[in-house]
């Protein structure tokens, strides 16, 4: 990228207006789906941000559910979600609790396995055009203010698996956990939110977000706290993670790393 002078840059940038004509302009149109269309109503706005397409009865019943039951405490409260909250999901297995406060959205494109707990304050988002949205498998626990996001993308979790507290997935393409795989807490995982900026007259925010391949972990992973792993890449089975490592290319199975950027620094024989 050629370096140039800021006394040379004094146009005042302004967002693009964009048109279907404009095939140009079509490779911005992607990450302007999460702003609000004010031509739509209140309510619409509101049901496609947090559901999705979904029928009036399902609509009402979603409102009921989270108004009555999401923030009611104790055993109660627990008791509640357990009964109600599965028949939001597109898929529910047995013993599955629901801490406070979780968020629900486009709950009809999420599938829980068996003996799962979502700690309180648990955000689920499987939003996207046409995506297939959140696959947790069984005897899976998800720690307390724990982010689990699509922007278009999937996310799969496997068996036994156990999300550490105060992480964040995001996956514009896809995310893939195995099978007993743990994490520390303010672990950060995001598959995509890379931009084109090639283009100056738009700020990087609306041009082309572009993939790597997503993020794949095989099983039986130990992933320490405050790590982040980046777009494509793919973590072997066995391998360690250590605290705060920035992960940004392929880990190598039964291997333990660290460092920014993560290297190998030991093998499990």
């Amino acid at each position: 990228m050629e370096y140039t002078d800021d006394n040379e840059i004094n146009d005042e940038i302004e967002i693009p207006r964009l048109t279907n004509g404009d095939d140009r302009e079509k490779r911005c149109m992607g990450t302007l789906k999460d702003i609000p269309d004010t031509r739509k109503s209140m309510g619409k706005q509101y049901k496609e941000f947090f559901l999705g397409s979904v029928s009036t009865g399902y609509f009402i019943k979603y409102e009921m559910l989270v108004t009555l039951f999401s923030g009611m405490p104790g055993a109660l409260g627990y008791a509640l979600r357990k009964t109600f909250f599965p028949s939001l999901l597109k898929k529910c297995g047995k013993g599955v609790i629901f801490g406070q406060h979780i968020t629900l959205r486009h709950p009809q494109k999420i599938e829980v396995g068996d003996n799962v707990l979502f700690e309180d304050n648990t955000v689920l988002d499987a939003k996207g055009d046409d995506n297939e949205g959140i696959q947790i498998g069984s005897n899976v626990v998800i720690n307390r203010n724990s982010i689990i996001s699509c922007t278009g993308g999937d996310i799969e979790i496997g068996d036994f698996s156990n999300i550490g507290p105060n992480n964040i997935i995001i996956s514009e393409s896809i995310v893939k956990i195995g099978k007993y795989v743990f994490t520390g807490g303010q672990t950060y995982m995001i598959a995509g939110g890379n931009h084109t900026f090639d283009r100056r007259e738009i700020p990087i925010r609306f041009q082309q977000s572009i993939s790597k391949g997503g993020i794949i972990m095989d099983d039986d992973i130990w992933i320490g706290a405050s790590v982040t792993i980046l777009d494509g890449v793919r973590i072997g089975k066995g391998a360690i993670i250590g605290s705060n490592t920035l992960v940004q290319k392929r880990i190598r199975p039964y291997t333990i790393n660290i460092g920014v950027p993560s290297q190998v620094v030991k093998k499990r024989d």
